[in-house]
Formats: C-alpha cells, structure tokens, sequence
C-alpha cells in the first residue's frame, strides 16, 4: 500500500477518509488501485479502513472502525445514538449494526443508506478519540428510543459503572424528548439502568427478572452472623442468589485478595463458596446464555428455590 496511506491510517487508528487522503497528496486512483489490491476496506462511500485492521478486529470492533471511518468523512456532523456508544467502547446489545447515526445541520432527520441523520439541535458535543460526538446521556437516550430498552440498559449500566452519567444526566436527557419522540420509553429504560451490574449477561438476566415482576439486588455482598464476608453475589431475588454463567472464573479474582488460581482450584473453591451461601440460607441458581431466551424457566426456577430460603 502506498506509504503515504499507511502513514495516514496508522496516525489514526487504521482509518481515514477519501478527503484526508486527498489531503495527504493521495490520488483517488491510488485509492482505487488499493481497493481492488484489498489493501483497504471501504465501509461507506469516502470512508475507509485499513484491510489488515479490519481482519484482525472483531465484530463491535468493525462497528466501531466504521463508526471512526464515517465520521471522519463528514466533517461537521457528530456520532450519535448507539454509534456514539460504540466508540466510548460501552458493550451493544440487540443493535443494528448496519446503521450509524449522526447529528448534522438539517431540519429533519433523514437516512441515507446505513447513516441516519439528526438535527443537532444546538447540542454539546463531548469528542471521543479525536471525533466529535453527543454525550453519553444523550447516546444512551437516543438509543432507548431506537434500538430499544435491552440495548439502552446494557450500555447504560456499563456507562453509570464507569462514571461516564450520572443518573441526574440521563434524566436531563430524558426530559428534552417531547411526549410523541416516546419521552415514557426513554424514562423507562433510565429508570431501570443499574451502574452495579458488571457484564453485558447480567444486565439482562436482571432485566429479564424485573420483566417477570420480581425485584432483584445488583452485586449484594453476603456476611455471616458475624460480620465476616463470605461473597459477592451478582444478583439477589426473594433470597435466592443468582450467578450468571462465566462469572466462575472471575470468583476467586473477586473475592479472594490473595492471587489468582488454576482451573481445578476455582471450580474447588467456587464449591466451597457456594457452600458457604447456602449455609447462610440461600440458595444458588446459574443462569447461561441461552436461558435467557427463555425467561420462563429462569423465573420458574426463581419460585421454586426461593420456597428453600431460610427465614
């Protein structure tokens, strides 16, 4: 690939755009000669990333290298929604990731293929990585109203564990969207955002749990009569405590402060915890992937545990 290129993907993180290119003394025949090479990955019309970036990135990777690489190619205009959320790095869920939103000088909002366009309406920008963006609350807002509560919850609770929002910053947010934008739905995914959960799995199964009308704790820690600490737990409904799958690794790490252990050890250990929690009068339920497709059975085994809970 011509040096000139590399030396312009490489200052910015593997993508450009054609008029940087251009700027750069690019030629566009240059530029095509390096596409049809598959030196370069056009994701939009003007926006390219470099081929090698591109294969070793994973898919929310290549969202957000698309997300960089559009926005780069529109100067003037500002990610938005959950684009805007990939490029702070906070996990997507149930997004489309075909789309790219972004906030421009129009009168009403408009789509163009895969990017939606948005009024700005005098909005503050906060830049990330050197690329104008909405804030975070606005992001997740907008995103509640777009792709939905799952996917506004899960990135919002990551942001509020990072300390991107505050509460009193979404519900600002919330209150600049009229009642037909959908002002309810932005509400009522705000209102169930939790900064305590600690993975995408687990925002979920908790959403999926409220859904199903029970009220579960985030990340309750479990003492003994004593006082002394026996666990963190990621959830805790009607007295049963629920783990979500993949958590086990991460349990000696979690609540041991003396190192890391091996495979057999954490599987011992993570037994003699649970024994501990089920000896304070709770019991222990896992909950995996693909259960939550199927919330049913999490909310059945819920009932039929919480009748073992200690009183």
């Amino acid at each position: 690939m011509d040096t000139r290129l590399e030396a312009l993907a490489g200052r910015q993180g593997g993508m450009f755009a054609a008029h940087e290119a251009l700027a750069a003394g690019v030629t566009n025949a240059c530029l095509h000669r390096a596409l049809r090479a598959r030196e370069l990955v056009r994701v939009r019309r003007g926006a390219y990333v470099q081929a090698t970036v591109w294969q070793h990135a994973s898919p929310d990777e290549r969202y957000r290298l698309g997300c960089l690489a559009v926005a780069r190619s529109r100067p003037g205009d500002a990610l938005s929604h959950h684009a805007a959320l990939a490029v702070l790095g906070l996990p997507l869920w149930g997004h489309d990731a075909a789309r790219i939103d972004l906030v421009t000088d129009t009168v009403q909002g408009v789509r163009r293929g895969a990017v939606w366009l948005h009024p700005d309406d005098g909005v503050v920008l906060a830049p990330v990585a050197d690329t104008p963006s909405v804030s975070p609350a606005r992001a997740l807002v907008r995103t509640a109203l777009t792709m939905g509560q799952d996917c506004a919850v899960v990135a919002g609770d990551a942001a509020l564990r990072r300390g991107l929002v505050t509460e009193a910053d979404l519900v600002t947010e919330v209150a600049l969207i009229s009642p037909h934008q959908g002002r309810r739905r932005a509400l009522e995914a705000v209102l169930l955002m939790d900064g305590r959960s600690e993975s995408v799995g687990e925002s979920r199964t908790r959403l999926a749990l409220r859904r199903l009308g029970f009220t579960p704790e985030s990340q309750v820690v479990l003492r003994d009569s004593g006082g002394h600490f026996i666990a963190r737990v990621d959830l805790v409904v009607d007295g049963v405590v629920l783990e979500f799958d993949g958590q086990v690794k991460y349990a000696r790490q979690r609540d041991a402060e003396d190192g890391s252990a091996g495979p057999e050890e954490v599987v011992w250990l993570e037994k003699r915890r649970e024994d501990a929690i089920r000896r304070l009068g709770h019991p222990v339920e896992r909950v995996i992937w693909s259960e939550l497709a199927r919330p049913g059975l999490i909310g059945a085994r819920v009932r039929s545990a919480s009748a073992l809970v200690a009183p």
